[in-house]
């Protein structure tokens, strides 16, 4: 396997420091003077508009005039946001709360850097919470950086240059809390994690033959999570995340911190720890050679150097924008591959399935997960992801919609993805009822639920699970049983009257897993306990001493029922043997009646009664030994 691993976390050359007095930072805390340092500074001012600014100086070649920093800079209100091309748009020193990315180029734009007295290019703006990629240009001269070289920040390298082999990021990335005092965003999901919960990222090159190149091969990224197991027990969920256009295999753990979202999420207790597997599709004819390339080239590799699942139902694909129509054709035409699927920012638009994809999307055990920037407006963009998931609901296909304020850019695709892993991913689970053998009115009577989880992670679902009578309504609920270890909820209730019962199990779901509702069984109330009738013979009914007779025992229910349970032969008080009465033996046996001294014995059988029938005691019987 040609594989580079990186370091848990690379120093990324980001400062963090405090004006004033307050220090606050993910890599330790900095005195003020190091805001001179070469590479990202993000700085808690206590001011507005976000409470915190980032400061990014660059060292240029000494022939550079001029340099740009290209970035996402520009934001907008939503309701500004009327079309691809019109905005109210601001950089950060205008920031107003509720201000999403926005911007005819998905938010990018050069920025002029002065050169400051130390010949260090510098250029200084507030920023709200999150996630924010960057570069740098040399006399670049378009808004866009269009025509321009984009160099990444030398002191502050992405992620992808440790993993030599690599398709390269020209982007670094740099992380922004958020303000108490100066609320942006509530993005404490994408920030990075510490070493001791980070874990690894591999690149390796895979064989992916290729019509006119039998030997070529592809790059994927595979993220190993922290604690990684290679012997663990219970082998890994996969994600399989795919770029967008113009984008490749390492997108998503630089632009997308996909692995931080994930820690984060396992953190707060909210995902299972899974293997991320980052593809690239460039160089493929096709969303179906791309889905041929998973089926045939990655999957397989993957499962075969990796401690993942092989079964479909533990596996989850999401894409973005390119990357979601590769993910449509999955769904529509290769709906085994997957347990669950994201579709983000699909570039494409709402084709009704035929009668064949419908009937495979609905058996699609995990969950379906759509999702767009609501000012996405690019090629129509979230009024087809809108109209996709309502045509495929209205066709009885379950999906779940999650849809943010924001256009075509990664702080969309970041929420979706955390969205995705805290509420979907893995996450399914099968509920099962069964109803008691026997109820009758006014007597308590055991219902047992089982609860398992579609996708093998190594957890088990834990909560409660809730019983009705009739319907899921409040009124109907006869009550709740919490989970055992074994999976399974019994609930002992009553039932009022007798009669064909509807009842229906939830499970509540938890942290960890989703909810779900058992199919609904018909409990049977009988009406009462029926009677029943026993009969015996002794055959011989004398015997010499020392031989035994045989007693044939017959148990009849009157009035339906089953002539279950037990039944004694009894002399007097005393018990000479106890027989079990199976289903199967149809209310007969015949049994050996124990050696008895010389003399006249009178003999009776005593039927227990089960939950449907009463006992009974036989008429006497004697048995004459000489």
């Amino acid at each position: 396997m040609d594989s580079q691993i990186t370091r848990r976390r690379r120093a990324t050359g980001v400062t963090f420091a405090a004006a004033v007095s307050v220090v606050v930072g993910l890599l330790g805390a900095a005195p003020a003077s190091a805001v001179e340092a070469v590479g990202p500074t993000v700085t808690y001012t206590g001011d507005g508009p976000t409470g915190y600014s980032a400061t990014f100086r660059y060292d240029a070649p000494d022939d550079v005039t001029s340099v740009q920093v290209y970035g996402e800079w520009l934001f907008s209100k939503p309701s500004s946001i009327v079309s691809q091309t019109t905005a109210d748009l601001r950089t950060g020193k205008d920031w107003q709360p509720g201000d999403v990315l926005a911007g005819y180029s998905n938010a990018w734009r050069t920025i002029e850097m002065t050169k400051d007295t130390d010949g260090i290019w510098t250029y200084t703006t507030p920023l709200p919470s999150g996630t924010f990629s960057y570069s740098f240009t040399h006399g670049c001269t378009t808004p866009n950086a269009s025509g321009c070289t984009k160099y990444p920040d030398p002191e502050n390298l992405p992620l992808s240059a440790d993993l030599p082999g690599a398709t390269q990021q020209t982007l670094s990335q740099v992380y922004v809390p958020q303000s108490s005092k100066f609320p942006t965003y509530d993005n404490d999901y994408q920030a990075p994690t510490s070493p001791a919960r980070t874990g690894m990222l591999v690149n390796s090159s895979y064989a992916s033959p290729l019509p006119t190149d039998a030997a070529a091969t592809r790059r994927v990224t595979v993220y190993l999570p922290a604690g990684y197991d290679k012997n663990r027990a219970a082998a890994y969920p996969t994600l399989y995340l795919s770029h967008g256009g113009g984008g490749n295999e390492t997108d998503w753990a630089t632009q997308g911190v996909a692995q931080y979202i994930l820690e984060n999420a396992v953190k707060d207790g909210e995902a299972q720890p899974a293997v991320l597997v980052m593809t690239n599709f460039n160089g493929l004819s096709g969303n179906q050679a791309y889905a041929n390339d998973l089926r045939n080239n990655v999957i397989p590799f993957v499962e075969a150097g990796y401690n993942v699942s092989k079964k479909s139902d533990d596996r989850a694909f999401a894409g973005l924008s390119a990357g979601g129509a590769r993910g449509l054709t999955l769904l529509y035409d290769n709906t085994d591959l997957f347990g669950y699927y994201g579709l983000w920012s699909s570039a494409a638009a709402y084709t009704a399935p035929t009668a064949e994809q419908l009937q495979r999307m609905k058996s699609v055990k995990g969950s379906i997960h759509s999702g767009a920037g609501k000012q996405d407006f690019l090629i129509d963009i979230n009024a087809s992801s809108i109209a996709r998931a309502n045509g495929l609901r209205a066709l009885g296909v379950d999906v779940t919609s999650f849809d943010v304020d924001g256009i075509h850019s990664w702080d969309v695709w970041r929420q979706l993805l955390d969205n995705f892993v805290r509420t979907s991913a893995f996450k399914t689970t099968d509920t099962s009822i069964v109803p008691a053998a026997v109820a009758t009115p006014g007597r308590l009577t055991s219902l047992v639920a089982s609860v398992s989880a579609v996708t093998t992670t190594g957890a088990t679902p834990t909560g409660r699970v809730a019983f009705y009578a009739g319907g899921t309504a409040e009124s109907n609920r006869l009550g709740s049983a919490a989970l055992g270890v074994d999976g399974r909820a019994t609930l002992s209730t009553t039932f009022a009257s007798a009669g064909s019962v509807p009842v229906v199990a939830v499970y509540e779901g938890d942290d960890l897993f989703e909810g779900s509702t058992a199919p609904q069984v018909t409990q049977v109330v009988s009406a009462g306990l029926g009677s029943a009738s026993v009969s015996f013979k002794i055959s011989p009914s004398s015997v010499k001493v020392g031989r035994n007779a045989k007693a044939t025992v017959v148990v009849s229910a009157r009035g339906g029922g089953s002539p279950t349970g037990t039944f004694a032969i009894k002399k007097g008080s005393k018990t000479l043997k106890t027989v079990t009465l199976r289903a199967g033996d149809k209310g007969r046996r015949t049994v050996t009646v124990p050696k008895l001294p010389k003399g006249k014995h009178t003999l009776v059988v005593v039927y227990s009664g089960n939950d449907t029938l009463k006992g009974k005691t036989s008429t006497k019987r004697v048995l004459r030994v000489r």
